[in-house]
């Protein structure tokens, strides 16, 4: 059997200082030693920290993990108003940086906000309907498209000029919205409503909401204002 002379300590000792000086060298991912042109390794530049997004508010603010009534179980548990949930989340969003672009700035976000709690706050009613799913539903849907007519978010037709008798400021303009179920913006001086189509009548349609109900037929139109009735007739297009 071939025998190995022992290897001196000293030898020893060199090989493993030797050896712990390159693993270092090779693991240290700086690099800040000489590299081969005689200059010193570039240091990696530090990562900056990724800043948290800006907060925003969504639609509802109840917990799914956690819901605290019969309400929330639910909107949370059932998959049709789970994708109405979803889909009135991306609404408002959208809605929401319209608002922060609007030339009114912090006010009509904040409007956008109150309204939006107010609307979340009074979906509880609908568990007082004989049928509260199908009340959720429609209640989601009809917020949907009211703020996709509120801020534009849907395609429109041509805005249509009304010339209402009566006097004073009777001016109306209005904008249909291709939504589901459609949509009709109504502005009048500087109140403005949203109304949902309800019906086909002969030449046109009826929408109504926001104790406001309009109808038109052909270029002929009638408004009930908040109890004050309008018969308007639409101007040509200059």
């Amino acid at each position: 059997m071939l025998k190995i002379p022992p290897v001196p300590f000293a030898v020893l000792l060199l090989l493993l200082i030797s050896g712990q000086a390159h693993a270092l060298n090779g693991s240290h991912s700086l690099g800040t030693g000489p590299d081969k042109n005689g200059g010193r390794g570039s240091l990696r530049q530090p990562v900056p920290p990724t800043l948290p997004p800006t907060p925003t508010m969504q639609a509802t603010e109840f917990d799914c993990n956690k819901p605290a009534n019969a309400m929330e179980t639910m909107l949370c548990q059932d998959e049709g108003l789970i994708r109405l949930g979803n889909r009135l989340d991306k609404v408002f969003t959208q809605a929401m940086d319209k608002a922060r672009q609007n030339s009114a700035g912090a006010p009509s976000q904040s409007k956008l906000e109150q309204e939006q709690r107010r609307w979340a706050h009074n979906l509880k009613e609908c568990m007082k309907n004989d049928n509260p799913h199908m009340c959720l539903g429609d209640t989601y849907i009809l917020r949907i498209t009211e703020l996709q007519a509120g801020w534009g978010l849907a395609p429109s037709l041509t805005p249509l000029h009304y010339l209402c008798g009566g006097g004073g400021n009777n001016d109306v303009l209005a904008t249909f919205y291709r939504t589901k179920p459609a949509t009709a913006r109504l502005v009048r001086g500087k109140s403005q409503v949203i109304l949902h189509q309800q019906e086909l009548v002969t030449g046109g349609a009826r929408y109504a909401g926001q104790n406001v109900e309009f109808t038109i037929r052909g270029k002929e139109a009638s408004i009930n204002w908040k109890g004050e009735s309008l018969l308007c007739i639409s101007q040509p297009e200059q």
